[in-house]
């Protein structure tokens, strides 16, 4: 089972801005001759249309990254790499924000109430040593 984590969605005239603003920072630097911050400015152009997903499931928590609905990049945490769950009932009510730990890294993740029962439930199930605060 698949529980994802609630991200809000960019608005379409804020990735439109930005790529309006990154295409004139490509002309800036044309214009000015700075070649060497043409790979810069293409890297900012493309992360306009990246879309982010949280996934925790059995085999651990997945950050993935989709670029144009086709590349996708995972940045997975097994469950024998996570050390702590915590999770904050109050900071986003009535959604539930679970702070995930490996080592002194922390990600937070906004779910609802039933997710995060669920994924503390299977936190326990796939490794018994995991603090859940």
């Amino acid at each position: 089972m698949e529980y994802k984590g609630i991200i809000k969605k960019r608005k379409t005239w804020l990735t439109v801005l930005f790529v309006i603003l990154a295409c004139l920072m490509l002309w800036r630097t044309i214009i000015t001759q700075h070649w060497s911050y043409i790979p810069i400015v293409v890297l900012v152009i493309l992360a306009c249309f990246f879309t982010k997903e949280q996934i925790i499931s059995e085999d651990g928590v997945d950050i993935q990254y989709t670029l144009f609905g086709r590349w996708i990049m995972h940045n997975l945490w097994t469950w024998d790499e996570i050390t702590s769950l915590h999770p904050d009932y109050s900071k986003k009510a009535p959604n539930v924000e679970l702070l995930i730990a490996r080592d002194v890294v922390i990600r937070p993740f906004i779910m609802t109430r039933e997710d995060t029962a669920h994924v503390l439930k299977l936190a326990k199930k796939m490794n018994t040593s995991i603090s859940i605060g």
